[in-house]
């Protein structure tokens, strides 16, 4: 992981991205020493006027083995005001239990994640995750509220994405899902075809224009561990086969989490425990190879 420092009190970080230059087709490491460094970064989201960005970070206890009880995972904040980037902050509610998987919605007004936090009226955290929200107000977020049924069951539900046309997608141990939001409530779950989105295919994002869907998966053969997966929507409004991202992508080290900015041209995702960022440009060719 990178630790490398950008940020000093000499040097205030102005402009979209924290200051960044875009990068081209080729993957650039974001933000180095400020979003990217020690620990393990994932999950990037970004507010629509751009002056918001959100992150997932995690740490282990030193000497600790990769298991839930050794791993600190919080929510981060780094907020532009009055045009200066000020220096990153944890969301206080993502302190408390496990709290994973963040996952804004287009209009920047909910954060979607995963939790084990005690349900209403119970003392203990749950055994097994749910799907939980929180509701932006003014410049700080309500607390957490979990979405219910019939999204969240007895079962585990992980990886949620909200998309543009209000359809909640996200994991169950069988499959992928979505629930339409609609007049105030969510619908019944509808699975993605088991075809295409098969078990281990996990991460799932799409598009800005809805148009490309983007996962990671570790069996469907590629370049070693995890690797993104890109799908296209057809003309008939469906999914096509997923393709391999290829080498403009994927590498031995594991490439998972992707995201969109909210203008849709650039991608970020996580690999080997650091957020990078790359023109959506490299998509184009992949298109044209269906």
């Amino acid at each position: 992981p990178i630790l490398v420092s950008q940020q000093n009190d000499n040097q205030k970080l102005t402009g979209p991205y924290i200051g960044q230059k875009p990068p081209g087709r080729t993957p650039e490491i974001f933000a180095p020493g400020i979003v990217t460094k020690e620990g393990i970064q994932s999950k990037l989201q970004i507010t629509p006027d751009g002056s918001e960005i959100i992150f997932q970070s995690m740490n282990l206890n030193p000497g600790h083995e990769n298991t839930p009880s050794d791993r600190h995972i919080n929510f981060v904040s780094i907020k532009m005001v009055n045009g200066i980037w000020g220096t990153p902050a944890v969301l206080s509610f993502s302190r408390d239990f496990i709290n994973d998987e963040p996952s804004l919605s287009p209009d920047g007004k909910k954060l979607f994640f995963v939790s084990n936090r005690p349900k209403e009226g119970k003392p203990d955290a749950e055994k097994m995750p749910d799907i939980w929200m929180v509701n932006r107000k003014g410049e700080k977020w309500s607390e957490p509220k979990n979405i219910g049924t019939p999204v969240n069951t007895d079962g585990v539900e992980v990886q949620p994405f909200y998309s543009i046309d209000d359809k909640l997608y996200f994991g169950r141990m069988d499959g992928i899902y979505y629930s339409k939001f609609e007049a105030g409530k969510y619908h019944d779950p509808v699975k993605l075809d088991e075809n295409i989105f098969k078990v281990r295919v996990s991460g799932l994002c799409i598009s800005p224009d809805n148009k490309i869907l983007i996962v990671h998966s570790n069996n469907l053969g590629g370049f070693g561990s995890w690797d993104l997966f890109v799908s296209f929507k057809n003309t008939a409004g469906e999914w096509t086969e997923l393709i391999n991202m290829g080498n403009a992508i994927n590498t031995e080290n594991s490439e998972t989490s992707a995201t969109f900015s909210p203008d849709g041209k650039y991608l970020f995702f996580t690999r080997g425990g650091d957020i990078y960022w790359v023109s959506a440009k490299v998509i184009e060719n992949m298109r044209s190879e269906k």
